[in-house]
């Protein structure tokens, strides 16, 4: 297949996947994006409780993606041998959209070390490999005219740290990513005043310290994890 044909394929695949890219695109290596869809549906139907359970939900919800947008960060995050599925959840910027590597690109093992980075389009060569190395900051990589090669290094001291600060970044970012999700939701709460009574308020901004609290023990317990993994490999 010639290149035109091919950045025609890889140009339709991205249009098509314009709405689900730009829901998705917080799975990039950093983190969930604040779901403000449902503003107004908060407001609309507010319920006796003034829509403090909705809100409530959307706030745990948002807070969990970016749990899991760090889960996936850190899944990333594995010396040694090549895994072609190590990017199935990365996404990159292409044609003026966020969409999955997949979409324009093909990966596949070529050594026990190495991936192969195919592109349909060598115009995003440059892009795709922004952001692997963003994913990743131990890959050494090759670049060719229409691919990519991905060096997997064996683990060193000096390999070690450099996955321990990125991993700790990450989690730094997915920290941010619950606090401002924790302080939309308390002014959120304080208008509840206007609808029920402060009790009421006052207990759904504990419930919101309490969520808040459990996302960012969970965020904890998973860098602990990944800092014990990365010291015995």
């Amino acid at each position: 297949m010639g290149v035109s044909a091919l950045q025609t394929r890889s140009f339709a695949k991205a249009k098509k996947s314009k709405g689900k890219a730009k829901a998705s695109a917080a799975s990039a290596p950093v983190t969930a994006a604040v779901d403000d869809d449902d503003d107004e549906d908060v407001g609309a139907d507010v319920g006796e409780d003034g829509g403090a359970a909705k809100a409530l939900a959307k706030t745990k919800k948002n807070m969990q993606g970016a749990v899991v947008s760090f889960t996936r960060a850190l899944s990333q995050m594995r010396p040694g041998h090549a895994d072609a599925g190590i990017f199935d959840e990365l996404h990159v910027q292409a044609y003026g959209q966020h969409v999955p590597l997949a979409q324009v690109a093909q990966v596949s093992v070529s050594g026990t070390h190495s991936l192969s980075v195919a592109v349909y389009d060598p115009a995003l060569i440059q892009d795709i490999k922004k952001a692997i190395e963003a994913m990743n900051p131990v890959y050494s990589i090759r670049e060719d005219v229409s691919s990519l090669e991905i060096s997997f290094p064996k683990m060193s001291q000096e390999t070690r740290a450099e996955l321990l600060k990125a991993t700790k970044k990450q989690a730094e970012q997915a920290r941010q990513h619950v606090r401002r999700v924790r302080q939309d939701a308390m002014n959120q709460a304080k208008k509840l005043k206007e609808t029920v009574s402060e009790d009421d308020a006052e207990q759904q901004k504990e419930r919101i310290q309490k969520i808040t609290d459990d996302a960012v023990a969970e965020i904890a317990k998973l860098l602990t994890a990944k800092e014990k993994d990365l010291a015995t490999v």
